[in-house]
Order: structure tokens, then C-alpha cells, then sequence
């Protein structure tokens, strides 16, 4: 490690080595590469303004969101009009001409005791959303660890503000029910956004 940090910065000399006329396309490719790091940083400022537009235009869409996951809000049939995976699974299946012995088997196994019943229906929100969010999205799955489950669990609300004056930036918001784990019931993250290059 030490050996490597030694390196790091230090001229391979390569460079040096090179022809003068060599040495100075190299000198034209630096200042052309830095002219796209200032047209980048003047893209993503440009990007930065657009999301702090929009955030105010999500606000009512994930306000609902969040009190049909806590369970504050039951969707209207209207609302929940959507076409699901399994109902287009279902309309194929119909489609097949399923043989009523097989249909009967299906419904038997669907059938459920009225203590199954009872227990869906005292079911508030959509339990466990947020971790399953967490463990299904690629670049998120692999941070989710298993001993972060039980708290993930208690996760409500995933919050983004933004921040359009200096410094800008965001910041994450994980709202949590009470638990065992921590007594405050927001966590926050805040990163700045660097616009100029290193």
C-alpha cells in the first residue's frame, strides 16, 4: 500500500520521453479535454436547475405515495387502474383453454381460511416497500446487507430536497417508524454538488 501510494502522482516519464511535436498534441488534447470538463460542469449546473423545477411538481405524487404505503390512504377503483403482471398472465391462461379438473384444482389451492382472510385485510400500507425497493434496484442491491433488514423495515418515506443556492446540492431524507434501533426518526444525507473540475 505504501509502495503504491508512493507512485500515485509521480511521472512515469513517458511523457518526457516523447518527441517535442508529440508533446504538443498532448498539450492540445489537455485543453481540449478541459473545455469538456467546462462544458460538463456547465450541463450538469443546467440539469441541477431542471431538477429543483421538477421537485415541486413530484411533491403531490409522492405525498400520495406515502400515505398509501403508511396506510393513511385507500386507492379509489380509479386509482387502482392499471394493468398488472398477473392479470395479463391471467388473460393468456384464458386464452390457452384451460381444462376446468385444472381450473378446479387452482381455486382450491387459492381458497383461503378466514383467519388468512382476516389477517390481508388488517394489512395497512404495503409492508416491507421500501427495503424491497432497495434490494431489487441493481446499484442499490449490493449496499442492502442482511443486518440492515430488520431496520430497513421500519423505513416509511425516502425524501430528496433540493438545493438551489450555493452550495448546490441535495439531500436524502429517510423517514423511519419508531423502532428499536435509533430514536430519531429521520435520517438525513446531504451532498454538494462540484461543478468545477479537481
Amino acid at each position: 500500500q505504501q509502495k503504491l501510494g508512493s507512485i500515485v502522482g509521480t511521472p512515469s516519464g513517458y511523457i518526457q520521453s516523447l518527441p517535442k511535436p508529440v508533446k504538443r498534441r498532448i498539450k492540445a488534447l489537455k485543453k481540449i479535454q478541459n473545455d469538456v470538463i467546462q462544458l460538463e460542469s456547465q450541463f450538469y449546473k443546467e440539469v441541477h436547475i431542471l431538477e429543483c423545477k421538477y421537485a415541486a411538481k413530484y411533491t403531490s405524487f409522492y405525498d400520495e405515495r406515502r400515505e398509501i404505503l403508511s396506510g393513511n390512504k385507500e386507492p379509489n377503483d380509479d386509482e387502482c387502474d392499471w394493468p398488472s403482471d398477473d392479470e395479463k398472465e391471467d388473460d393468456d391462461e384464458d386464452k390457452l383453454a384451460v381444462s376446468d379438473d385444472l381450473k378446479k384444482k387452482a381455486s382450491v389451492e387459492e381458497e383461503k381460511t378466514e383467519e388468512q382472510k382476516k389477517a390481508e385485510e388488517d394489512i395497512k400500507g404495503v409492508p416491507g416497500f421500501w427495503l424491497t425497493i432497495l434490494k431489487n434496484v441493481d446499484m442499490l442491491a449490493e449496499m442492502v446487507q442482511e443486518h440492515d433488514e430488520p431496520i430497513l423495515n421500519h423505513l416509511q418515506d425516502i425524501k430528496v430536497k433540493f438545493t438551489d443556492s450555493d452550495p448546490q446540492g441535495f439531500t436524502l431524507e429517510f423517514h423511519f417508524s419508531p423502532n428499536e434501533y435509533f430514536t430519531d426518526s429521520v435520517l438525513t444525507k446531504h451532498y454538494t454538488m462540484r461543478f468545477e473540475q479537481d
